[in-house]
Parts: structure tokens; C-alpha cells; sequence
């Protein structure tokens, strides 16, 4: 088990430490370009867009403050891209890569069983994904001590009841002041977002290792597990575009994968978190943290547990 394990990490090093630096450098990046545009000046922008608050997992009356905003990065494109990278890469070359390249009747000519050749890659990926995600986690967090935030203080006025209108009590100008970004978001409000980009990475090399134990050739395990990441976020925006295609959201792992609502959830209702459902004001019902994760950690064990099966019992083709 211990040379399995040496093998497969020294296989997986370079992609993992190119994937590595690039989850944290963008999480430092894009924290750092939050502190860019103050709180007030966003709401000034976002309230124009009001319309398409409907795409957005949470309220924008959550996602114009420094948690809501740096609870966003976690969802961004390229972090997504970053884990997928790594799990797919890893998954398809479980079964299928290894008898591509021909070395797996050289691999399993040792006294090694075939579990502990899948179970290994297992391992690796999963101590690899969980890696990455508490690196984009970490990323975020030293990026939030190292920045400052300005707040605008605007001197004091009166409001008149019933009545939009506010007098104000002072000719001061607003002055503006520089405070530590960590002084408006707790890091620690963010472990939701790192567990559950965790989950949906084992989901994801757990059904890119299932895909390589039924094929022998990587490049196509690799292209039909791009094509169902891709088939699942088609089916996502267009359930949140039209009300009619709603039920799609019942078949795309993308529905529990909401970095942005479990940190909302877990900031705002901290008991409602370790729910399986979350039950909204207008009798709407979603899965909530302990939902979020038990579906998709269950669905990657049972592909991987579905590629043990068949890898164990399958005919290896001779190599090519």
C-alpha cells in the first residue's frame, strides 16, 4: 500500500501543485479586489440589477456586505475549473489511464489485489482534493488580514417619519476611514465553503473513477466526464431561468453546491445549518448544510464504491 501510494503521488504532484498555487494566488487576488469598492458604492451598483437577483443563491441584501461578497469567490468559475481539473484528471486515470498507458498488467504482475491499486488512487485524490480546498480557504483568509477596507462615515442626520427624507444635523463632510478587512468578516464564517467544495470534488472524482472502471481509453473517460459536468450546470441555469424547468435542480449536483447559501445559512441560522432541510418564509423547501454534503460525499462514495465492483471483476485488455 505504502509504494501504491508513493506511485500514485509523485504521478499527480505536478498537476496538483500547478493547481495548488493557482487556487490560492486567485483567492488572494480576488478577496483583494472585494476591498476595491466599498460596501456603499456596491449597493449603489448591484440595486440596477435587481432583476436578476433571481440567479443569486442568496439575497442581495446578504451579498453587498464583506461575508456575503467574500462568500462569493468560493463559487467563482475559475476555483471550479481548479477542482475539476484536478478531480478528473485523477479519477480517469484510476482504471482506464493505467490501461492506456499499458502499465497496468505490469502494476497488478506484483503481489498488489486490484482494490488496493483503486483504493489508493482513492486516497490520494481525496487527501489531494480536500488539500485544495482548505488551500482556497487559506488563500482567502490571509488575504482578508492582509487588507484594509475604507468606511465611509457620514455625519449625522434626522429622519423625518413617513417621510423619505433625511436633514442633516451637520455641514461636515464624510470622512473616510481605513479599518482591517478582518474587522467586518470572520474567516471562520467560510468553513461551509471550504467542506463543501470538498464534497463536491469527491463527487466528482468519485464519478470520473466509476466512468475510467467501465472504459479503457483516458481521453474518452476524461471527455465524457467533462460532458457531464457541463450537462449539469446547463440543467442548473436553466432551472433558475425559467420557473417551468424548476425540477432540473433535482438532478444537478450544482443544487447542493451553494458555497454562498450554506455561509448565509450558517452565519444567519447556525441550528437550521445541521438540518437535512431548510424550510423558507413561503413554505419553500431546500436542502440545507447537512443535506448539501450528505448528498454529494454519498454520491461520490457509491460511484466509487460502483468502479470497485466492476474494476474487481472486470477483463483488463492486454495492452496495446
Amino acid at each position: 500500500m505504502k509504494s501504491m501510494l508513493s506511485r500514485y503521488i509523485l504521478q499527480g504532484r505536478t498537476v496538483f501543485l500547478s493547481c495548488a498555487l493557482a487556487i490560492f494566488a486567485f483567492m488572494l487576488l480576488r478577496v483583494w479586489s472585494i476591498t476595491l469598492l466599498g460596501s456603499e458604492e456596491f449597493r449603489e451598483i448591484i440595486k440596477h440589477f435587481k432583476d436578476f437577483e433571481k440567479f443569486s443563491p442568496v439575497p442581495f441584501s446578504q451579498l453587498i456586505t464583506y461575508t456575503g461578497r467574500v462568500a462569493r469567490t468560493f463559487n467563482e468559475p475559475i476555483v471550479l475549473f481548479v477542482v475539476l481539473i484536478w478531480t478528473i484528471s485523477r479519477g480517469s486515470d484510476t482504471v482506464a489511464g493505467q490501461l492506456n498507458r499499458g502499465t497496468m498488467e505490469m502494476l497488478l504482475g506484483n503481489p498488489v489485489s486490484r482494490r488496493c491499486v483503486y483504493w489508493s488512487q482513492f486516497l490520494v485524490t481525496t487527501v489531494g482534493t480536500l488539500a485544495l480546498a482548505s488551500l482556497a480557504w487559506l488563500g482567502m483568509v490571509v488575504s482578508v488580514h492582509l487588507n484594509t477596507v475604507q468606511e465611509v462615515i457620514k455625519p449625522p442626520t434626522l429622519e423625518i417619519p413617513f417621510v423619505p427624507l433625511e436633514i442633516p444635523l451637520s455641514t461636515a463632510e464624510p470622512t473616510i476611514v481605513e479599518k482591517p478587512m478582518s474587522d467586518f468578516v470572520d474567516v471562520m464564517d467560510f468553513l461551509p465553503a471550504l467542506t463543501i467544495i470538498f464534497a463536491m470534488g469527491v463527487f466528482v472524482a468519485g464519478f470520473s473513477s466509476m466512468i475510467s472502471s467501465f472504459d479503457r481509453y483516458r481521453w474518452r473517460a476524461v471527455g465524457i466526464a467533462v460532458g457531464f459536468v457541463i450537462l449539469q450546470q446547463t440543467m442548473r441555469i436553466l432551472a433558475i431561468s425559467k420557473p417551468e424547468y424548476n425540477y432540473l435542480l433535482n438532478f444537478t449536483f450544482f443544487n447542493p453546491f451553494d458555497p454562498e447559501g450554506l455561509v448565509n445559512v450558517f452565519n444567519e441560522d447556525y441550528e437550521q445549518y445541521w438540518q437535512f432541510w431548510q424550510y423558507g418564509m413561503q413554505g419553500t423547501i431546500r436542502l440545507s448544510g447537512l443535506g448539501c454534503h450528505g448528498i454529494l460525499l454519498g454520491f461520490g462514495l457509491l460511484c466509487y464504491l460502483i468502479g470497485s465492483w466492476r474494476f474487481s471483476r472486470r477483463d483488463l485488455p492486454a495492452p496495446i
